[in-house]
């Protein structure tokens, strides 16, 4: 059952499960709950559900979100291992092989997403079916032996390009599997969990069609008129990935107009795998539950949640820690950063912990993010101010500026208040580099090298370009200190013959001359591998600034590890190629091998095998 205190934009509400009572709204963790024959095992997901004493989801008695057929990543092909689980139960098997009393709330997604990405899955050594008729029941069944407390009917996610007939199909099927699995739980006296029924749609009357035909197929069925469930919005990832803020505020609209309205306070909405920053947009769209996984991707690529801005930042590159939250309390940088580039592999890194213990630390940092933020949305909503609160988060995050406009077209106070809003310009001041700030206007052609006039010092005879840092001026950066106070304690004052210029993501090549200039300091940009438009300018002014310089450098040295600017060095040297590309056979392409001893060791070695030939070139010309 679901009770909501109706606001006019927002809501507080109790999501009542078994004898547990989620405030919403509230954000449900994405875990791995199945991740080996054992509980006590699984890497990352160990330290993240229950490793960790004080910090592990589990035995903070959080409720959680997994899908029941994530065990097919971690344990594929052994059956008993699985049958242990399910006979057992998921909160019993951590009970005996972890001794964690876990209780609260779990929500078992079906898998639809995994169903649409691995077409092929054989489910029959375990004794279930995907067929279209006993597809829903295997998925219940599932649910059902894990212990889940609210479940997600079997949908058929779409893409936003489907095509119409192959959308409608999936529709049609994920209406049947709804309404079959809803029947299956109205007639099972043993369990009876909250139930969401997944709804998609491409477009706003599509969506709208699919949830009004749940409800006509509901009311029309006199054992289902009156069970209680909520919708889950799905498909909605890949519009979050292309920001197409007005598509999802249209889909959510979509629904909630939907919804009859003698149903609408007892209707919890779901959505799948959108927060970060779009989660105060979502609940004042009235969305009471959300869903995340990407504290545990944006740990993978190192990322750590600044808590003021949430701007992803580079862990490997910062220099401490001002977050004061649980985790952060007990969290130590040092081992952390010194953790993630360690060799060490199936042993402890530092004080009994392995390495996956330190990238849990930054996932549960980053997740804790994502809690505060829902805090302050219900603190929020409790003072009737979330559209206020709504404004002045949207303010300094001008990524979201169309979604606030996509707010408002339908929203007449909202686009009143914002008609009212003062904008107030400081007066213009020089800033030093530590008060520099942000600003997305800066375009590729906001600096181009290739139009300064600009050469390089006499004496300096070493080309060695470096990927840029979020720390600006770049100098200041870990990663180009490091590489600054290693050659100076191997080479000493030969550093000074070594000219350092920057890779940036967004302007290419940029001399340590000009860091401090407003549009280096003042960008910010993310590099992606995707990206084959801009990896491709940066090659061609990476390309030309060597041409164009290439009777004053002895030597050039490209030091990468990331995947991105490694592949702007590797195209460049295609075109250049007397650029030395390092680290030779990097173990991976990711930020970690910045760092890594052997490979810097490799750089150093390189940089004096090329100030001999410097100084031989010089005593020659003498």
């Amino acid at each position: 059952m679901f009770n909501s205190q109706e606001y006019e934009h927002g809501r507080l509400g109790e999501l009542k499960v078994d004898q547990h009572i989620v405030e919403t709204p509230f954000l449900f963790p994405v875990v791995s709950l199945v991740t080996s024959t054992k509980a006590s095992g699984g890497g990352i997901w160990k330290y993240i559900l229950q490793a960790n004493m004080n910090q592990g989801i589990l035995r903070r008695n959080i409720p959680v979100m997994s899908q029941v057929l994530h065990f097919l990543n971690f344990i594929p092909k052994k059956i008993n291992g699985l049958n242990t689980w399910r006979e057992l139960g998921i909160r019993q098997r951590y009970q005996e092989d972890t001794g964690v009393k876990y209780n609260a709330p779990i929500f078992l997604d079906s898998g639809g997403f995994q169903l649409l990405s691995k077409k092929n899955i054989d489910l029959s050594p375990y004794g279930l079916s995907l067929s279209k008729t006993k597809g829903f029941q295997s998925i219940l069944d599932l649910q059902q032996d894990f212990g889940g407390n609210i479940v997600a009917s079997l949908d058929y996610p779409l893409h936003p390009k489907l095509l119409k007939e192959e959308a409608e199909e999936r529709l049609e099927r994920s209406a049947i599997n709804a309404i079959k699995a809803a029947d299956s739980l109205q007639k099972n006296n043993e369990w009876n969990p909250f139930y969401y029924i997944a709804v998609h749609g491409q477009n706003r009357q599509q969506i709208e069609q699919y949830v009004q035909q749940i409800f006509k197929k509901f009311s029309r069925n006199k054992k289902l008129r009156n069970y209680p469930f909520g919708l889950a919005i799905g498909s909605l990832v890949p519009l979050r990935g292309s920001r197409k803020y007005a598509t999802i505020i249209d889909l959510i609209r979509g629904v909630q107009q939907s919804i009859p309205e003698e149903k609408r306070s007892i209707t919890p909405i779901h959505i799948f795998g959108i927060t970060g920053s779009l989660i105060p947009v979502l609940s004042y769209l009235g969305v009471d539950t959300f869903d995340s996984s990407s504290y545990v991707q944006e740990a993978r690529s190192l990322s750590y949640l600044e808590p003021i801005t949430r701007i992803p930042l580079p862990i490997l590159e910062m220099e401490h820690i001002t977050c004061d939250c649980r985790v952060c309390q007990e969290a130590n940088l040092q081992y952390i950063q010194e953790a993630l580039i360690s060799d060490q592999k199936c042993r402890p890194v530092h004080h009994g912990h392995y390495k996956s213990k330190y990238y849990a630390d930054i996932a549960l940092h980053n997740l804790e993010m994502d809690f505060q933020l829902v805090k302050h949305i219900r603190e929020a909503i409790k003072a009737n101010e979330l559209q206020e609160y709504l404004i002045e988060y949207t303010s300094s995050r001008s990524h979201l500026n169309k979604a606030l406009d996509s707010l408002s077209c339908e929203d007449s106070s909202l686009k009143t208040r914002l008609s009212r809003k003062i904008v107030f310009f400081p007066e213009k001041q020089e800033l030093s580099s530590s008060e520099s700030l942000v600003s997305y206007k800066y375009k590729p052609d906001s600096f181009n090298i290739l139009r300064e006039e600009f050469t390089p010092k006499v004496n300096q005879k070493i080309l060695l370009i470096l990927p840029c840092s979020g720390e600006k001026p770049y100098s200041n950066s870990r990663s180009h200190r490091l590489i600054h106070d290693r050659l100076e304690q191997s080479i000493g004052k030969n550093s000074q013959l070594i000219h350092k210029v920057t890779l940036s993501g967004l302007y290419g090549p940029v001399p340590e001359e000009y860091e401090c200039k407003p549009p280096i300091m003042g960008y910010d940009f993310r590099l992606d591998p995707l990206d084959e438009k801009q990896i491709r300018l940066l090659t061609d002014r990476l390309v030309h600034y060597i041409q164009l310089h290439s009777q004053h450098y002895y030597t050039y040295i490209g030091y990468a590890t990331s995947k991105a600017y490694r592949m702007v060095l590797e195209q460049t040297k295609k075109e250049a190629s007397n650029l030395v590309v390092l680290p030779y056979k990097p173990k991976s392409l990711r930020l970690t091998e910045f760092f890594r001893k052997e490979n810097i060791a490799e750089l150093i070695k390189i940089v004096q095998s090329a100030l001999k030939e410097v100084n031989l070139g010089d005593n020659g010309q003498d």
